[in-house]
């Protein structure tokens, strides 16, 4: 699977460098991020790059609250080559005209999850009742969770709440916890680590996967983070050398006999980069448990799920551009 930048930019349509643009000639790769599970496998990639990207810098740019706006304005101000964050919210800054974004790949199609109360687990209970979404309201995590419960006939009233200490709070009273909360990882792992470590006298558990129920109603995968390119910002050979960087990253980490050095590696980053606490050992029990798939996708079931996915689950067509016709 290497050359992933030439093969998902051929299969989408899209053009690896801006016509009559000339590449720029700089060794640095510039890539802006959240704080989700695009993350690992870049802080990974970022440890070893040595190994992994020898011939180039990589330099990671923060977005600390996944904000659409500080990641609107670095693609514009030209501050980073490439963007890794969730699908959506790629092609509604493409339908607001950003033009200097361009879709690679997909490649997190899983990581959303729906907690519900341990002693009563099933998502039925959450019908009519209030469940908390994090970070937002009209992300990823809302918006996927909401469409999985509604084919089941659950309708919960869901609510914003950030993913900060004020979540972390509220999910361990009982007397102020919602029915239920709608969050992507590492945030789900970092409940489940710290209600045991703490002892929380409310108890959390995985009520559904979301992702995988969309998987079976539209009988496609469901592409939750993506990887974007900014304009003409990276010729070639940082386009090629960046994705064999991430898919090595991504073997690398995935592998059992690595998984505790990657969620050490991860933990010290989240915490350094983001200041973001996040015990090892709630990242290590993410990737043991497989709770976040990484990978990139083949031809036609790409184009297809990608399509599938923005008119089905977000009422959007897609644009001009991000699919080949």
């Amino acid at each position: 699977m290497k050359r992933l930048a030439l093969f998902f930019a051929g299969l989408l349509g899209l053009p690896m460098v801006a016509t009559g643009t000339p590449a720029t000639d700089s060794q640095e790769i510039r890539v802006g991020l959240p704080p989700d599970p695009n993350a690992v496998p870049l802080f990974i990639l970022e440890q070893r790059q040595d190994d992994l990207l020898p011939d180039f810098e990589l330099e990671l740019v923060r977005n600390p609250a996944g904000d659409p706006s500080a990641m609107r304005a670095m693609v514009q101000d030209g501050r980073i080559d490439f963007a890794f964050f969730n699908l959506i919210g790629g092609v509604r800054f493409v339908e607001g005209g950003l033009e200097q974004l361009e879709l690679v790949a997909p490649w997190v199609w899983q990581g959303i999850y729906l907690l519900t109360p341990a002693d009563r687990s099933e998502p039925e209970k959450a019908d009519g009742r209030q469940v908390f979404a994090a970070p937002g309201v009209s992300t990823p995590p809302h918006v996927v969770t909401e469409r999985a419960l509604g084919a089941r006939g659950i309708e919960p009233e869901f609510a914003s709440t950030g993913a900060g200490m004020a979540l972390l709070a509220q999910a361990r009273h009982p007397q102020r916890a919602p029915a239920g909360i709608a969050a992507p990882e590492p945030l789900v792992s970092l409940i489940l680590h710290r209600q045991e470590a703490e002892d929380w006298e409310q108890q959390w558990a995985i009520g559904l996967d979301p992702a995988e129920d969309l998987e079976d109603q539209l009988d496609v995968r469901v592409p939750l983070g993506a990887i974007w390119s900014v304009g003409d910002q990276a010729n070639q050979e940082q386009r090629e050398a960046l994705m064999d960087g991430v898919e090595a990253a991504t073997a690398w980490l995935t592998d059992p006999e690595n998984q505790e050095e990657a969620a050490e590696m991860a933990a010290q980053r989240f915490d350094t980069f983001f200041d973001m606490p996040i015990p090892e050992a709630a990242l290590l029990r993410m990737l043991r448990t497989e709770r976040v798939t990484w990978e990139p996708a083949d031809d036609q079931p790409t184009r297809k799920a990608v399509d599938t996915y923005l008119r089905e689950v977000f009422d959007i067509e897609p644009p001009d551009g991000v699919l080949s016709q």
